[in-house]
C-alpha cells in the first residue's frame, strides 16, 4: 500500500470552507473511484491555516489509474473545483510509503 500526502495552505479563515467541500463533494467521488481516506487534519496550533489529507492506494498503478478517474470525474470539475479553487494558497503533494509496523487503514 502507499499513501499520497496532501498538505494544503489555505486563505485565512477558508479551513471550514474546504472542509465542507470535502465533506460534500469530494470523500464520495473519491471512494466511487477506490480511493480509500487514511488520514484529515487540520492545524489548531502552529501554522495555521492549514490541512493534511492522506489517501491510501493499493500500488502506483492504483494511485495512476484513480487520479485519473478523479480529475476527469464530472462531479469533480463541476462540483469540487468550483468550491475550492480560489481558496488554496500552496499546496504539497507526496507518496509515502507506509512502515511496516503501519497497519493501514481497514
Amino acid at each position: 500500500m502507499i499513501y499520497n500526502m496532501r498538505i494544503y495552505d489555505l486563505k485565512v479563515g477558508t479551513v471550514p470552507q474546504y472542509m465542507a467541500a470535502v465533506r460534500e463533494v469530494a470523500l464520495k467521488i473519491r471512494d466511487d473511484h477506490g480511493v480509500k481516506l487514511a488520514g484529515w487534519y487540520y492545524a489548531d496550533v502552529g501554522k495555521l491555516n492549514r490541512v493534511v489529507h492522506i489517501w491510501a492506494y493499493r500500488d502506483f498503478a492504483h494511485f495512476e489509474e484513480a487520479r485519473d478517474a478523479v480529475r476527469t470525474d464530472p462531479r469533480w470539475q463541476r462540483d469540487y473545483i468550483p468550491r475550492v479553487q480560489g481558496i488554496i494558497v500552496a499546496q504539497q503533494d507526496m507518496i509515502m510509503q507506509g512502515a511496516d509496523f503501519f497497519p493501514g487503514p481497514e
